[in-house]
């Protein structure tokens, strides 16, 4: 975002002598324009951008150039727009498209005095999805950054930027497209949170890489840090891996590419799975395409530690969880089928892996899919899709020892859940959530509180093929699935 202090003093220099007071009059209720994605789509694909890719004059504030670029990338006419964000108001008087309600492509601008006839705005953004009063929104030198923006309600909340309030739209002139909305399919990855008081917002699309609306995944793990950040790996459709980051005041990182084994471009996956630590890196776990395990390190400042292969083992599936004393427990699904754990330890050296015990005595346990969460006492949970296809649930205690499989109890009532693709994580308070794919295709959610007890599971109603999830440290919980 323009910067609390440089966005005024810029936007108070660069026009002070060129505009005219802005005037305290109503806006109209309607727009002058259509609708555009592409403006949207463009902007989108700027998640992740910096000043210098858009050859920014002002790097304290350059919200109203970025503006400016997307615009002018999708083909409107940006005279007399400088690097003032006041001067897109100007614009819109000057053109005819401002106005009081938002549309896709629109320029949404913020001043914190609550008016703006004092002359003055205070930042800038580009909408880029409109539901009722609420709006999505992408913005240049926003947490250093080009940023998305989940929904807020414009005409209720404060600019999720510290900006103040939206108090005008203005859209693109001279662009001649027929509006088209890209349409999300299976395989694109969509964002829910949980509060800690059990609200829900309703699951969200992910922006795309490159440009692209919507990111299509084949596997999905997140994962909190003791900031608040998650972040997430995805497999994407090109099957390497890729990394995003969301922060505390709602923005998105933007995907990058994730470097490959020595020297190699990318990493491509079969599998992954990334777990946040105590000291705020996130520790990575992947299959690759050789079937190898490998493992990663995104450090707090985030640069790469580079992967580096465990040894000769093959695995189908692979799990882990960052535990409390800052080692690390993972699991995987073996090539035998059978579910084997492993710790590396705070010194960087592994245990080694062991197969688990079986259910009512059996020597292993197999399944097709895996998860594992730490709790704040040092236990970590597991669950698990046995050959029987139901979830199963098991723990190993802080002090080594296993409680063992036990399969769950179903929804309504039923003696057991059948499920495709389950997730698990640890909240502050002790508790576990947990997150599965059904028989009907959509993703259910289940408690397993820190007493013990269940509260038993709750469609979402949201079409899933895989899930994650995780905790975050104020006691939400943040989930992603591949749509169906």
């Amino acid at each position: 975002m323009s910067s609390r202090r440089n966005s005024r003093l810029l936007a108070s220099a660069l026009t002070a002598s060129v505009a005219a007071p802005l005037l305290a009059t109503a806006l109209p209720a309607v727009t002058a324009h259509a609708e555009s994605q592409t403006v949207a789509s463009i902007a989108r694909g700027q998640v992740g951008g910096t000043c210098g890719d858009y050859n920014c004059q002002y790097p304290g504030a350059w919200c109203a150039e970025f503006t400016r670029w997307v615009w002018n990338k999708a083909g409107a006419n940006t005279s007399g727009i400088s690097a003032a964000a006041v001067s897109i108001y100007q614009y819109g008087k000057n053109k005819g498209t401002l106005h009081g309600t938002p549309q896709v492509g629109d320029a949404v601008l913020y001043d914190r005095d609550g008016s703006l006839n004092d002359g003055d705005a205070d930042h800038v953004n580009i909408v880029v999805a409109v539901s009722g009063d609420s709006i999505q929104t992408v913005g240049g030198n926003e947490s250093g950054g080009v940023r998305f923006r989940e929904w807020f309600n414009w005409k209720t909340n404060s600019s999720p930027v510290g900006a103040g309030r939206a108090l005008a739209f203005v859209g693109p002139a001279g662009l001649s497209e027929t509006p088209t909305v890209p349409v999300s399919q299976g395989g694109d990855l969509y964002h829910a949170i949980r509060d800690a008081s059990g609200g829900w917002a309703s699951f969200q699309p992910l922006n795309g890489a490159d440009g692209a609306a919507f990111f299509n995944a084949s596997e999905e793990s997140i994962t909190s840090t003791p900031d608040g950040s998650t972040q997430t790996l995805a497999t994407g459709k090109d099957g390497n891996l890729y990394h995003t980051a969301r922060y505390p005041d709602g923005t998105w990182q933007g995907w990058n590419r994730v470097d490959g084994a020595n020297g190699a471009p990318a990493f491509a996956a079969q599998g992954m799975s990334i777990a946040g630590m105590p000291n705020g890196d996130a520790q990575t776990m992947a299959i690759g395409n050789n079937g190898g395990i490998y493992h990663n390190v995104r450090f707090k400042d985030g640069s790469w530690q580079g992967w580096s292969r465990l040894g000769d083992w093959q695995a189908k599936k692979v799990a882990a969880t960052g535990m409390p004393d800052g080692s690390v427990q993972s699991l995987i699904v073996g090539m035998d089928g059978n579910v084997y754990h492993n710790v590396r330890k705070t010194d960087g050296t592994w245990q080694g892996w062991y197969a688990t015990d079986g259910a009512n005595g059996a020597p292993t346990f197999a399944a097709s899919s895996i998860a594992i969460a730490a709790l704040p006492n040092g236990d970590a949970q597991l669950l698990a899709v046995g050959t029987d296809g139901n979830t199963w649930h098991n723990i190993r205690k802080a002090d080594g020892t296993w409680q063992g499989w036990s399969r769950m109890d179903g929804a309504n009532g039923a003696p057991t859940f059948s499920a495709s693709s389950l997730a698990i994580t640890g909240l502050p308070n002790g508790d576990a959530q947990l997150l599965a794919v059904g028989t009907d295709g959509k993703a259910w959610h289940d408690i397993r509180k820190a007493d013990g007890t269940w509260q038993g599971w709750r469609s979402t109603g949201q079409g899933a093929r895989k899930v994650s999830l995780t905790g975050t440290p104020d006691g939400a919980a943040q989930m992603l699935v591949t749509r169906d």
